[in-house]
């Protein structure tokens, strides 16, 4: 198992659809999802990611509180923002921005939630949506996230045929044809997957993380060597020869890109896994404890 998939099978992603937004120019919005616009859908999970997708015309976002450029978005692109940061979007994000929770309204029929705002100009439609999580905090690829990130309409392969066929299911939501918003849900799984995927190959070099540490190829080989089985005792000493490095040169390189010491990694992991399943199985203490730790103590440095 690669460890970015185990990762995310941990975190538990569940993805939703609840609103379709049609804007006129001229219009400003500020937005941060409240759960309760993705109930029932979302159950336990208490992170948000949320993403916005352009059926038709064009906006700019601007997440609040973050230097930067501002985010500009045609028809065909999806935006995500890991965090569910306050956000500005708009045809002008420099107009007084109305709250979102202030002109959204209830669903109809068992449908989504809907907005209708703006003044007489170009028309853009978008679909919002979400993936909930267990928890942010303290995943490794959650919580390195930056606060925006963009699928556009230039990618090829993988991406390319997720876009375009979320696109298609974008469209049927938007038009009100049911099943279409199921369909949608879990195409936001990938969606989110592949993202990543493609922020992780336009990392700089010298960028340090755990995202990328999935692109040097001996912290990766060493990344999944202990996710694929956590209850080793793993040493440095046995990850090195494993991945063709010494103990001291697989140790300094694991620190500089993850920041941490192999098997201090290694012990958080763990705690991640038995937090997991302590909150979402029937097993008890005891059950997790067998299966999350080693049988020996194994070195923390």
């Amino acid at each position: 198992m690669d460890a970015l998939s185990d990762v995310l099978r941990v975190v538990r992603l569940t993805g939703g659809v609840f609103l379709h937004a049609e804007f006129s120019a001229p219009w400003c919005i500020a937005a941060r999802v409240g759960s309760e616009h993705c109930a029932p859908a979302l159950g336990p999970a208490s992170h948000l990611i949320i993403y916005h997708y352009v059926v038709q015309g064009e906006l700019c976002l601007r997440v609040e509180g973050e230097a930067g450029d501002v985010l500009a978005l045609e028809a065909g692109e999806v935006v995500l923002l890991p965090r569910n940061d306050l956000h500005l979007i708009g045809s002008d994000i420099d107009l007084p921005p109305v709250l979102g929770g202030d002109i959204i309204q209830p669903p109809k029929d068992g449908g989504l939630f809907s907005i209708r705002h703006g003044g007489n100009g170009a028309c853009t439609r978008m679909v919002c949506g979400f993936l909930g999580c267990d928890s942010a905090e303290g995943n490794p690829v959650i919580s390195t996230l930056p606060p925006v990130l963009k699928l556009g309409l230039g990618e090829s392969g993988a991406a390319e045929w997720i876009r375009s066929t979320f696109q298609y299911a974008a469209e049927e939501v938007a038009a009100g044809r049911p099943g279409s918003e199921t369909v949608l849900a879990k195409l936001s799984e990938l969606l989110f997957v592949e993202t990543v995927r493609r922020y992780v190959e336009t990392l700089p070099q010298g960028q340090t993380g755990w995202l990328a540490g999935l692109r040097d190829t001996h912290v990766a080989r060493a990344l999944a060597l202990m996710h694929h089985d956590i209850a080793r005792p793993w040493t440095v000493d046995e990850l090195g020869r494993e991945v063709g490095l010494s103990r001291s040169a697989l140790a300094d390189r694991f620190i500089r890109l993850i920041g941490t010491p192999p098997m201090h990694y290694l012990a958080t992991w763990r705690m991640q896994v038995a937090m997991q399943k302590l909150r979402n199985t029937s097993a008890s203490l005891a059950q997790v404890a067998e299966v999350s730790t080693p049988a020996q103590r194994s070195s923390p440095f």
